[in-house]
């Protein structure tokens, strides 16, 4: 720690009036996530720098998107901090109405969708055709080696670390809304549904559910990863449903 009590290596800025203080932690666990203890040559290296680079920008362009629709709606001030896994905006008070709180915790997922399609659109204007490059945003995160995909980049200029760092950004865009939207709190999906049901408990109950499903299919598919992100956030929705007995 230094002497103003911020731990070595965060980051803070201002952008749009919005505080913003990154943690390190948040670095090393994007690193971990993309492949960090397989690094192996330069090529695994850039592999695993650019999900960093893309995962960081989605964490950002999510939780802008609560804090400047936030704003707006009645929220006041915001800032942001990002740590470890995701990322936090806090407003100075609530949106004034149940559907401006609604609007603020969707525009988070919504930010980062948007953020994929525009680098849809700056790949499209590189290859000459921005509606390829926004099929490519919405495509490549399903099929990572679509002969499309392939195809252009043999016969374009762009690089490989460049496209690499473009393919890295639509899959952490794409699926990291879908996770988000999961009604498993404290994701936003849970948060969206505890607004519209008006009881924690039963959100609770359905976030349980959801979670010991994904762990079983996490344990199917041996992918350990998911298994103990399924069972912390099952364990946290444990905690929110005694909490609120």
């Amino acid at each position: 720690m230094n002497d103003s009590g911020t731990a070595k290596g965060t980051i803070q800025f201002q952008l749009w009036g919005i505080p913003v203080t990154i943690h390190p932690m948040s670095w090393i666990v994007l690193a971990i996530i993309g492949g960090g203890f397989g690094i192996s040559d330069r090529d695994s290296l850039v592999q695993v720098l650019c999900f960093v680079t893309a995962g960081m920008l989605t964490l950002l362009a999510h939780e802008f998107g609560h804090a400047l629709v936030g704003r707006s709606l009645g929220g006041g001030n915001a800032s942001i901090i990002i740590a470890g896994m995701g990322g936090l905006t806090h407003h100075e008070r609530t949106p004034s109405s149940r559907l401006n709180y609604f609007i603020t915790v969707l525009a988070g997922p919504l930010a980062s969708l948007l953020l994929g399609i525009a680098g849809g659109a700056v790949l499209g204007l590189q290859l000459g055709h921005i509606g390829i490059g926004i099929q490519l945003a919405l495509s490549l995160p399903l099929d990572m080696a679509s002969p499309e995909a392939v195809s252009l980049l043999v016969n374009s200029d762009i690089s490989l670390t460049l496209f690499k760092l473009y393919a890295a950004l639509f899959l952490i865009c794409f699926w990291w809304s879908v996770f988000n939207l999961l009604p498993i709190l404290p994701l936003d999906g849970g948060r969206l549904l505890a607004t519209l049901l008006r009881n924690d408990r039963i959100v609770c109950i359905i976030g349980l559910i959801l979670c010991g499903l994904l762990a079983l299919a996490s344990l199917l598919s041996g992918s350990w990863f998911n298994f103990l992100i399924s069972g912390y956030l099952g364990w946290l929705n444990w905690q929110f449903f005694r909490a609120r007995a």
